[in-house]
């Protein structure tokens, strides 16, 4: 019988609505592996970091990065962990900038900056831009802030130095409609919805998923969400990418999918060499 572990996002990485949908997911996947013959087990990540149980796959939700480097050290030790906690960490924004762009994956023009030394400079603001924490995505709304002003944005990093967050992400805009994604690796499963209707052309469904695969497979993420901006000519730029979303719209087929996909990841460890490259591919 395979056995896997399940850890919880962190509370503090799910606020709000988010903490009720992130541990519905994770329940529900757990029900669905059971059905498929799976013993599995739901552990909140000091728990799992402390005991390390000896199972085929861990599959963790954790975003913060004390659990993430706790799992890379597991990790390193020898535990399959689906997302790879270096995957996960990719996904931050002192991080993505760089690997979406040798991706060729089109993404905003986006500078790091020193909170507290960007409150000390004179910065110029001539157009709408978006100021972002500059390391782990959205916990809370003021994490992600449009400003168009230089007055909003001396504003912003005062708040971003008031909650202790050392760098931020300074964005450009990007104007058109804005689309939220859901996928799994493999194009096994795919998901998406407008969340703010600009008039932009009607996206193409493979174009999208293509887009949001290709920045999945340059982050090292095998289950992956994310935020598109369809311009007003019909172009396509990602400008945000998750790991492990809590895939509320769409939970259902999404944990089927998801279970589908862990399966198959504790197949390909107890059958190296016999699995197809064609399966490989897909995991």
């Amino acid at each position: 019988m395979s056995t896997l572990l399940g850890i919880y996002r962190e509370p503090e990485c799910s606020p709000g609505r988010h903490l009720s949908n992130d541990s519905l997911l994770i329940e529900q996947i757990a029900r669905e592996l059971s059905a498929r013959g799976a013993s599995v087990r739901l552990l909140h990540a000091e728990e799992a970091l402390a005991e390390r149980p000896d199972v085929d796959l861990v599959f963790s939700m954790c975003q913060g990065p004390a659990a993430l480097e706790g799992l890379l050290d597991w990790s390193r030790r020898g535990a399959r962990i689906v997302n790879d906690p270096a995957a996960a960490l990719n996904t931050y924004r002192d991080h993505l900038p760089t690997l979406l762009a040798n991706a060729a994956v089109p993404y905003p023009a986006t500078r790091l900056l020193d909170t507290a030394a960007a409150l000390d400079a004179d910065l110029v603001v001539d157009r709408p831009m978006w100021l972002k924490r500059g390391d782990l995505h959205a916990s809370v709304s003021s994490d992600v802030q449009r400003v168009e002003t230089a007055a909003q944005l001396r504003a912003g990093l005062a708040d971003f130095v008031a909650r202790g967050v050392d760098h931020v992400a300074l964005q450009e805009h990007r104007p058109g409609t804005e689309i939220k994604f859901y996928g799994v690796a493999g194009r096994t499963f795919f998901h998406w919805f407008v969340t703010n209707d600009a008039g932009s052309p009607a996206p193409s469904t493979p174009a999208l998923q293509d887009l949001a695969e290709r920045a999945a497979a340059a982050a090292g993420l095998g289950i992956f969400g994310g935020d598109v901006i369809v311009g007003p000519t019909g172009d396509l730029t990602l400008i945000d990418l998750n790991d492990w979303p809590s895939f509320a719209p769409c939970r259902e087929a999404a944990s089927e999918a998801i279970a589908d996909f862990l399966m198959r990841r504790v197949d390909a460890a107890w059958n190296r060499g016999l699995v197809s490259s064609a399966h490989e591919g897909a995991l």
